[in-house]
């Protein structure tokens, strides 16, 4: 296999990735090259378990293969099938676009989510849109919008998160992933319909330019995407021919929170919906009060020895909340793994990228701990390509400074067979 430093830097490959800036994940070059270089058929499917934001399942799309791609979170079922789009969806929206005028919505709810930082024709402007992107068809729920969404919907929706990004700006802090919320209701957004309007039909313009710049031309069902969970994931014994993945890496971020501005459009109007989603994803920083069960010979030493060094650390909540966290990381980790190898064709490839990171003065070699859970799961490990990594989530927390300056992590890539 050809690996390349996996960052998300001089993007070659695809407009595409500009779509929707998502701070985890590889990049679509890196991707691509993984594909090709494997040794694959035209029947072969390729799977990314925490798919994220779609990279995989788009470069399998335009390398021609099948694929597959599961996450949790439904908003990112809506951004990967967005980069689905092909020149047919749009033909399609720039028709759609000239009708965005015509819409009609007077009022909308009170406990509706944009609430947190939008006025009340803020909010007004931004469901408008949204009530003409779902073409004025009502859900009972989230998971029933996002499954009733076409490609071109998926690609509208994805400007509209782009869009109110924008105006979130001054909420967002240096930590990409935590977004605040306005201290009182003088601090909220004030969005006018006009204004709204005119960015939206703009960053729609922008994101259809991908088109032109190269022949986006395949079947609507190449991939398949689901909104599961890498757990259990809802497919066959050994079906899969490669997968390429990047899982939640351990550094405590909410990946709910980090996407609240777009679970907030997609909502069924209920925080609790907001909530629910937020606590099931791998990683969470939301855990149960009760005790959690394990069995440590499943989890190697190296992962064993972490835990203990972050349950005996002397900083406050280690040995309750933090410890509790961090244990259900791995326990999801390890249950993902052994479910990646059920699905896997027996010479199938397993491709993984991950990267250390630190608990306080604690060192967490995630890639060597994730390595000793694959290869108790049954696989067998072949590389590991390491790339140095200075932008990464603890220079950004001014508090890990009291542990250490600066950490320099490392972003490896681990290949493994089965």
């Amino acid at each position: 296999m050809l690996v390349i430093n996996p960052k998300r830097v001089n993007e070659e490959v695809e407009d595409k990735p500009y779509w929707y800036n998502y701070y985890a994940g590889y990049s679509h070059s890196f991707a691509k090259n993984i594909i090709d270089s494997s040794d694959l058929t035209e029947s072969s499917i390729i799977l990314d378990p925490w798919n994220g934001a779609g990279t995989t399942t788009l470069m399998s799309s335009v390398s021609g293969f099948r694929s597959v791609g599961i996450d949790l979170n439904p908003v990112m079922k809506v951004i990967a099938k967005a980069k689905q789009a092909t020149t047919r969806e749009a033909a399609h929206i720039n028709s759609k676009l000239q009708t965005l005028s015509n819409v009609r919505l007077r009022k909308t709810k009170e406990n509706d989510p944009l609430c947190f930082w939008f006025n009340t024709s803020g909010v007004l402007a931004i469901r408008k849109i949204e009530y003409w992107i779902l073409g004025r068809a009502r859900h009972n729920s989230m998971l029933d919008k996002v499954e009733s969404l076409s490609i071109e919907q998926c690609l509208l929706y994805t400007a509209l998160f782009n869009c109110v990004r924008e105006y979130l700006k001054s909420f967002i802090p240096s930590n990409p992933t935590w977004i605040k919320k306005p201290k009182s209701d003088d601090d909220k957004i004030d969005l006018d319909w006009k204004s709204l309007k005119t960015r939206y039909t703009f960053l729609v313009a922008e994101m259809l330019k991908a088109f032109s710049t190269q022949t986006h031309i395949w079947p609507s069902d190449r991939a398949s995407l689901l909104t599961a969970s890498s757990v259990s994931m809802p497919l066959p014994d050994e079906c899969i021919d490669l997968v390429l993945s990047s899982p939640p890496y351990c550094t405590r971020i909410d990946y709910g929170i980090a996407t609240l501005p777009e679970l907030a459009i997609m909502s069924d109007l209920s925080t609790s919906t907001i909530e629910d989603v937020r606590r099931s994803l791998m990683g969470t920083t939301t855990v149960s009060k009760g005790p959690i069960s394990w069995d440590s010979s499943n989890f190697g030493n190296m992962c064993t020895q972490f835990l203990n060094d972050v349950r005996e650390h002397s900083s406050k909540s280690s040995a309750t909340y933090y410890y509790k966290n961090i244990l259900k990381y791995f326990i999801d980790l390890n249950s993902s793994l052994a479910e990646i190898y059920r699905v896997m064709k027996p010479e199938s490839s397993f491709v993984c990228v991950v990267q250390d990171s630190f608990y306080k003065d604690v060192h967490c070699d995630l890639p060597t701990i994730l390595t000793e859970i694959a290869l108790m799961s049954g696989m067998k490990f072949d590389q590991r390509h390491d790339f140095e990594s200075k932008q990464n989530m603890a220079n950004l927390n001014s508090k890990s400074r009291n542990y250490r300056k600066k950490s320099i992590a490392h972003e490896s890539v681990l290949i493994f067979h089965k």
